[in-house]
């Protein structure tokens, strides 16, 4: 690329397009005027090792203390920026003092010329890609054991409050014994903030292969996206392949956006699957799941790579896989364009421009101004198009939560959305019931037009305030509870004295206390106590034995044949009912045998008395004396029923009295 453009070659619009959008690989066998120069008369260039969207990385020599270093040197476009170097010296100065055996360290930083440098570590082995590309990939154990160092150089980068932003295999080297160094930290960060006070700069930087959904989709970066970044590494140490893939950088970015990465195990079988959960933790697309830092995520890993049988060597070495040093010691971007770190500004464009300044200079001023336009217009149609893929033809998701079940249909028919609501509603401290408690995707998701929203309805908040239930019925209690939307309801009953049978005595929680509706509240309800037999007990005992229990009495009569006078017969209510102090007892007391009037039979005759008597249930025994009309009888007045009565017949007995009494004579 960059011969063609010192050849006096006019660049095509397309390659001006491809230099806006993607870094290219740099050309290790083209001359390079910095090559033999002398950088702030100590770094002396001996050979150009790599380069790419926003430097180039030399082999110097530190002629004043005598040692190899990595110059990188960063691209005059944005060594010209005042704003960018400052932020890049800032960030130096940070990452210098990060001092980890697995971070590549910063040794100085300067500037030359208009030339800003940093001078790092030189490092001589292969990249973390060199060793995946020409082994494939990982046992379990082996990749967790890379992962150890790699985490624990994050994980020191996040306490210093720094945040790598290109966490990938390029950006990881191992030495000739196997030791393992994390380089390029802060960068990224320094291209972002420029990025928030710079508007005329559209710098995205990341590798979009390794990219989280929140740098995607909102620009935004924290120490949980390098856990994603280390998340997605792991994925493809374990498998030998990235769990995105697709023609362009486009493509796959709106992955990491929409899909969760798969458990590695779908691709190689026999992976334990707490290396999978390892895995799908780091990689959630909500940030809010993934552990917060790399530390958090090493903790974990440890833990697994113990239990696996996983040993480390000294300093984060990949022990029996010490890879035999290449002719590049720093990282290099890889060939496919989704390893590469991707730079999409304006001022690149002005930069490949300039690769050809002699011809420019010989051409006079504005001879490329044509090929610059069009480039221009065409890498604005390409923003706007990745804009549209990835941002610009999804409708945001509305706040829902505590519309009606109507009004969030409204809604999201306004944005072109369908709803559907869930079977089961959710418990919520915000939304009345009924009322959408919560939706998925959440407010500010993004769905393409006609997708649908799944919405859960509200059953209240968990928690409500106990009523005060004490001394109502149980049943009534019952209701008021379930108003208040509690259904878990338990009764415990105990002997009372003095509340009625039914009637709740305590309840846990107590009145005022928070009730939770996933647990049971328990009603103690009174049974009252119960009743005594007195059925067979004379009378006036057993009114005493119920008086002394604190009961009304109240006695009424009835004749038997069978139970003595003044006997209890039955009692209502009956033996063990559950009764409290006041009820009254209804006792039915025996009257004896039932009493019948004898009517006066004096004068009747003899069969007419006797048949009537034994119509009123008596027997009848008959004395005759020549006579055939009664005379005298006894009993007289009242006597038991089936008693007997006894009949005088006389000659001389009748009369009118008779007649009267017991009909005309024979």
């Amino acid at each position: 690329m960059a011969s063609a453009f010192r050849g006096g070659t006019r660049p095509r619009p397309a390659r001006i397009v491809a230099i806006a959008r993607k870094l290219t690989l740099v050309d290790m066998t083209t001359a390079d005027p910095l090559v033999g120069a002398t950088l702030d008369h100590r770094y002396s260039i001996e050979a150009r090792l790599a380069g790419g969207g926003m430097a180039t990385v030399y082999l110097a020599h530190d002629l004043r203390l005598d040692r190899r270093v990595a110059l990188k040197v960063m691209h005059t476009s944005l060594a010209q920026d005042p704003t960018f170097v400052r932020r890049f010296i800032n960030e130096a100065h940070a990452v210098a003092k990060l001092s980890h055996p697995n971070v590549v360290q910063v040794y100085d930083q300067g500037t030359d010329q208009g030339r800003v440098f940093l001078a790092m570590e030189y490092v001589p082995g292969r990249t973390l890609r060199d060793v995946l590309t020409a082994r494939g990939r990982f046992s379990p154990v082996e990749a967790l054991q890379v992962m150890i160092p790699v985490l624990a150089a994050l994980g020191a980068a996040h306490r210093a409050g720094m945040v790598h932003r290109d966490v990938k295999p390029e950006n990881v080297l191992i030495d000739q014994e196997g030791r393992v160094k994390v380089v390029d930290f802060g960068l990224a960060r320094v291209i972002e903030a420029t990025q928030q006070e710079l508007t005329r700069t559209g710098t995205l930087m990341g590798t979009a292969a390794y990219l989280s959904p929140e740098q995607i989709s909102q620009s935004l970066a924290d120490a949980r996206s390098d856990v994603y970044a280390a998340g997605i590494m792991l994925y493809e140490l374990l498998t030998g392949e990235q769990p995105h893939t697709g023609e362009n950088a486009i493509t796959v970015a709106y992955q990491h956006v929409n899909e969760d990465v798969p458990p590695p195990s779908h691709i190689v079988p026999g992976i334990p699957p707490e290396v999978d959960e390892l895995v799908l933790r780091a990689t959630e697309r909500n940030p809010d799941y993934r552990p917060a830092d790399a530390g958090r995520f090493l903790a974990s890993l440890f833990e697994v790579h113990q239990a696996l049988g996983g040993g480390t060597g000294p300093n984060g070495t990949m022990v029996g896989h010490a890879p035999g040093a290449s002719s590049t010691g720093v990282p290099e971007s890889g060939d496919s364009e989704l390893n590469r770190t991707l730079v999409v500004d304006l001022d690149e464009i002005g930069l490949a421009s300039e690769g050809s300044g002699h011809r420019r200079r010989r051409s006079g001023p504005g001879a490329n101004l044509p090929i610059l336009l069009v480039g221009s217009l065409v890498l604005v149609a390409l923003l706007g198009f990745g804009w549209w893929m990835l941002l610009g033809r999804y409708e945001s998701v509305p706040d829902l939560v505590g519309m009606s079940r109507e009004q969030a249909q409204q809604e999201l028919a306004s944005h072109g959305l369908k709803l559907e609501v869930a079977e089961e509603a959710v418990y919520s401290d915000e939304a009345e019931i009924d009322a959408i408690a919560e939706s998925t995707p959440a407010a500010n998701g993004r769905l393409l037009p006609g997708e649908t929203v799944t919405v859960a309805l509200s059953k209240g908040p968990q928690s409500v305030e106990m009523p005060d239930v004490v001394g109502k019925p149980v049943e009534e209690a019952r209701t008021l509870l379930e108003d208040n939307g509690i259904t878990l309801i338990e009764e415990e009953t105990t002997v009372s004295y003095d509340q009625k049978s039914g009637t709740v005595l305590s309840s846990d929680p107590e009145s005022g206390e928070q009730a939770d509706r996933e647990e049971a509240v328990t009603l103690t309800v009174s049974a009252g106590f119960e009743l005594p037999d007195v059925v067979g007990r004379d009378q006036d005992e057993a009114r005493s034995l119920l008086e002394d229990k604190g009961l009304q009495v109240d006695v009424t009569q009835k004749p038997s044949d069978d139970v003595p006078a003044g006997q209890v017969m039955e009692q209502s209510p009956g033996e063990g009912a559950g009764v409290e102090k006041g009820v009254t007892v209804t006792l039915t007391v025996s009257s004896g045998p039932e009493q019948v009037e004898i009517p006066d039979i004096t004068g009747w005759k003899v069969d007419d008395a006797k048949k009537k008597l034994e119509e009123l249930g008596f027997t009848v025994t008959v004395h005759r004396i020549l006579g055939d009309r009664v005379t005298e009888y006894s009993p007289q007045g009242e006597a038991e029923k089936g008693s007997e009565v006894q009949i005088w017949a006389t000659p001389f007995g009748g009369g009118d009295r008779g007649r009267g009494r017991g009909g005309d004579d024979d």
